[in-house]
């Protein structure tokens, strides 16, 4: 490293027209960004979405994200209230004893593992960036993880 703090890129740079071969090859895509991550987004066998006070999260295992929301009607739209990350059981159980989270017409959840747990915040950062829930802890990410959205599921 020289005195004004520039690294030297250990080979030299070359055109962006150049492909590009080993290690690096297959790193980024940077004109594509990260790659979809496909989740399994949790529901019930007929299909449906499962409400929020009929969940029993003693048999919820693992770690990922979990999104809970209110159903629209006529008067008012559909709301995402949280997104929530970490531990799929602590997390259901939180929210289950939180006030905030009682509604007279009831509340909706689904969740997905995350097979990495390394990506967890990466992936709740664009959960928050494309479903802007109401509640909730703002993940901040510098690299979001693009991932499929439970109405795809």
């Amino acid at each position: 490293m020289g005195g004004n703090g520039v690294v030297t890129p250990p080979e030299p740079a070359r055109s962006l027209d150049q492909r590009v071969a080993g290690s690096l090859a297959n790193y980024k895509d940077w004109n594509s960004g990260a790659a979809l991550l496909q989740l399994d987004w949790y529901k019930p066998a007929d299909g449906s979405w499962c409400r929020l006070d009929e969940v029993q999260p003693d048999l919820l295992h693992g770690y990922g994200v979990f999104i809970i929301w209110q159903n629209g009607n006529p008067k008012q739209v559909s709301a995402v209230l949280y997104v929530g990350r970490g531990s799929l059981r602590d997390g259901l159980v939180r929210c289950l004893r939180d006030p905030i989270f009682k509604h007279p017409d009831g509340l909706y959840v689904t969740w997905a593992t995350v097979p990495d747990f390394k990506v967890i915040d990466e992936v709740a950062a664009y959960l928050y960036q494309r479903l802007h829930p109401r509640w909730g802890d703002v993940v901040l990410s510098s690299t979001p993880q693009p991932v499929n959205l439970p109405i795809t599921a």
